[in-house]
């Protein structure tokens, strides 16, 4: 079952610089109470064909949260040009929001980010060499791309509990033959027969596959961000960088650096 869903992600400081900081107001659910942290992770994806180029920007812990409605604000300062290439087209790039726990990327929010220079000029007639602080930016805010992941939530919780698409009717009656088959196989010396209703029954076995979860390394950075909790009042957040801002209507959470 999963535990944590974003419910919304605002863009801030948008359009701007191209070395202004990124700011985005995050707002999520967590529907059961959470026993290890929670990571928001930025990262810049400074070349699509070589992840080499990927900039994590900043990243955001948060102790283990209770049930609620929660948002903050996670500001990230922008990539270091001197780790992008600066002899190709920077027209368009992309930035990632992760969501991670237990290491596991379960959530992930997409934006294009399109670049262009602020004088007409050099729009005109670009120079070979990238310059960076005369690059504008502009997130398309309208068009994110949103991916979730099944993952494993508690220690108790095998692979096996993660849930996919339902079984056709089709589907489910070759999987009773395929195991029928496979307990006879397994047997030595043993008249095994169906007992079932003779039908017609179909030989191609058909196995679900499965891509690995991924598994991304965390880093931890800090930043300054503002939580709070919109249903408990008594719930505790802590985050890399944060400090108690109380509100008429909610309660904010404690943070730690």
């Amino acid at each position: 079952m999963v535990k944590v869903m974003i419910s919304n992600v605002a863009v801030h400081n948008n359009p701007a610089k191209f070395l202004s900081n990124y700011t985005f107001e995050i707002k999520f659910e967590c529907l059961e109470q959470l026993t290890q942290e929670l990571e928001f992770k930025l990262v810049y994806v400074g070349d699509a064909k070589e992840d080499k180029q990927d900039q994590v920007l900043d990243v955001v812990v948060i102790d283990a949260v209770a049930p609620g409605t929660y948002k903050f604000v996670f500001e990230a300062p922008p990539p270091d040009p001197k780790k992008l290439p600066n002899d190709s087209d920077v027209d368009v790039s992309v930035v990632l929001l992760l969501a991670l726990y237990r290491n596991q990327e379960f959530a992930r929010v997409g934006y294009y980010v399109f670049t262009e220079y602020d004088d007409p000029e050099l729009r005109e007639n670009p120079p070979v060499k990238v310059d960076f602080e005369k690059l504008n930016r502009n997130i398309a805010v309208d068009e994110p791309r949103v991916t979730t992941f099944p993952i494993v939530w508690d220690e108790q919780q095998s692979t096996d509990q993660l849930v996919f698409a339902e079984l056709t009717e089709e589907e489910k009656k070759m999987a009773e033959t395929t195991e029928e088959l496979e307990i006879c196989h397994s047997l030595e010396n043993v008249n095994c027969t169906n007992e079932t209703p003779s039908e017609p029954q179909q030989t191609n076995e058909s196995e679900p596959s499965t891509e690995p979860l991924p598994l991304p390394t965390t880093t931890t950075t800090t930043t300054t961000e503002e939580i709070t909790n919109e249903m408990e009042p008594s719930v505790e957040l802590s985050t890399v960088n944060e400090s108690v801002v109380p509100t008429e209507t909610s309660t904010a959470m404690d943070a730690t650096n």
